[in-house]
């Protein structure tokens, strides 16, 4: 199992996602979307004797949502980014963290930036914004 299937499988169940599809990397153009995304990024961060290491994965967790000058409609995008961050961190501090695999043990999983509109499709009809936040996972991969 890559880290990105196990971010996958832990996200899914987050109560925001309920019944809706998270994808991996690839953003639907309809709104009320959501995409789980790698981000390239120094991956080592500490190294053993052994060969073992302490390691970090970047990702985002992005939506497909409408945009415009509502301001209810402004508030319920970033309520989802505020939901979702406050399941991380009661998780989090509860210990419940990410299942990677055999020899790797995450080690923490924190928010690194808040909700914000990275692009806008201003289309035919209705505007729709991608929304994203950043995220690190620090994880042990043993030898």
């Amino acid at each position: 199992m890559t880290i990105i299937e196990a971010l996958h499988n832990y996200f899914r169940t987050a109560p925001v996602f309920d019944g809706q599809r998270l994808d991996i990397d690839c953003l639907q153009s309809d709104p009320e979307k959501f995409s789980l995304d790698s981000i390239p990024g120094e991956r080592t961060v500490k190294k053993y004797m052994d060969g073992s290491s302490v390691r970090r994965q970047l990702f985002t967790i992005s939506s497909r949502a409408a945009y415009g000058p509502d301001l209810t409609q402004q508030k319920d995008n970033l309520r989802f980014f505020s939901d979702l961050e406050a399941w991380i961190d009661e998780r989090e501090a509860l210990g419940l963290l990410p299942q990677l695999g055999p020899r790797r043990s995450a080690r923490s999983l924190r928010v690194t930036s808040t909700a914000y509109p990275i692009e806008v499709d201003e289309g035919q009809g209705t505007s729709t914004a991608r929304y994203q936040i950043q995220l690190e996972l620090i994880y042990l991969q043993e030898m």
